[in-house]
């Protein structure tokens, strides 16, 4: 059997369309699944909605611990910046040490690493059970992914690493032990539509009401109990969308704007719809009704920490030192990942992003990682299973 390479896999893999919303993830599933078939490990797909596929891969060498490597195989549309790619979007073109492609850095090249190093540590272990966990959906809440499978599936795992790209701005920069959580929601406010040369005996204009709401949400204090770490703070978007209105002349009677909230430890749904409520009805005016539309998959992922002490947090930081020959700080990643739903549903210790790449680069033109950087990756996580399954 030809010894795969984390490059070439990533290359097939960009190549493959796994956009969300858009082609989704049954095609690159199906090709993980043969290529796991090639090298005789168990799998198994599940498929939580049409089109909608997730793939447990399950490499058993002994009893002993468990270990998951997650990545998610989705990745956002190209979108409006197509015109702004200087190379296509689905083919890997590699300029020195970077490689371009849709979805290198979010997060392609965790789950090539991952592949990669599974295959390298299924040749040596002689302990232990290793499991690729690659999930649909993350890009749009993980409803038909880790949400899906944390609910109906048996994970067992004693702890799960997710591949999620760990630099901001340089590679490498934390093992982000802290997943922010995410709560989205809209606000709906609703007046009387009528003619702009009445609009001082109709109802406050709706468009008003949405202005008043929108600053007040965007300075409002949020309740939540502190975790001893008073770097790690929650962030507001105020109007991250907003829409309403018809046309001059007319009175607005019905606006909506959309909002997000970063979660952190220590918060919780319930905290935020009593803050929202005393903010709104303090800023809306009396005449206006409204109300909070929660999204689904996105309308509350708990924020989650895994100890620093932890063996898979400890397995990391040995990795660090034996490939990248230095020390690497624990951090708390600025976005939501899986690991929200393993841990809170499933109860399973989740470390929420040690992977190659840039967050910085994700979701825009231009996408790229560095080679280097995936194999890097590849090698501290073969490190990473043998040291936490015993088998150095």
């Amino acid at each position: 059997m030809k010894k795969i390479n984390e490059i070439d896999l990533l290359s097939e893999l960009i190549s493959i369309d796994s956009s969300n919303p858009g082609a989704f993830e049954n095609e690159i599933v199906s090709f993980l699944s043969s290529l796991s078939n090639e090298y005789g490990f168990e799998q198994k797909i599940y498929e939580s909605a049409v089109g909608r596929s997730n793939l447990i891969i399950t490499i058993f060498a002994g009893t002993g611990g468990k270990l998951g490597f997650s990545g998610h195989i989705d990745t956002k549309p190209v979108g409006e910046a197509l015109s702004l790619w200087n190379t296509p979007p689905l083919e890997f073109v590699k300029d020195g040490d970077l490689g371009f492609g849709l979805g290198s850095s979010d997060m392609k090249a965790g789950v090539a690493a991952m592949f990669v190093a599974a295959t390298e540590w299924a040749n040596r272990a002689k302990s232990g059970t290793l499991k690729l966990i690659f999930t649909a959906d993350e890009e749009a809440g993980s409803v038909y992914g880790s949400e899906y499978l944390a609910k109906n599936v048996q994970l067992d795992v004693d702890a799960i690493l997710i591949g999620e790209p760990s630099g901001i701005k340089t590679p490498w920069e934390s093992i982000y032990t802290v997943s922010r959580g995410i709560s989205c929601f809209e606000v709906i406010i609703k007046g009387k539509q009528g003619h702009s040369g009445l609009s001082k005996i109709l109802p406050t204009s709706a468009s008003i009401g949405m202005a008043e709401a929108l600053l007040a949400i965007s300075k409002m204090q949020l309740t939540f109990v502190k975790t001893g770490n008073d770097s790690v703070i929650p962030t507001v978007n105020s109007g991250v969308t907003v829409s309403g209105g018809i046309t001059y002349g007319v009175h607005p009677g019905e606006c909506r704007f959309k909002c997000d909230v970063r979660l952190i430890p220590g918060m919780t749904k319930s905290d935020l719809e009593n803050d929202l409520k005393a903010v709104l009805d303090s800023a809306i005016p009396s005449d206006l009704e409204w109300k909070i539309k929660w999204e689904d998959g996105f309308g509350w992922m708990d924020a989650v920490q895994i100890p620093d002490s932890h063996p898979l947090v400890l397995a990391c930081q040995e990795a660090t030192q034996s490939v990248l020959g230095r020390e690497v700080s624990l951090g708390t990643y600025p976005g939501g990942t899986d690991a929200s739903h393993f841990y809170k549903i499933a109860n399973i210790p989740t470390l929420a992003s040690f992977g190659p790449g840039w967050l910085s680069v994700a979701h825009g033109p231009n996408e790229c990682v560095g080679l280097s950087h995936v194999h890097e990756a590849k090698e501290m996580y073969s490190l990473i299973a043998s040291s936490f399954l015993g088998n150095k």
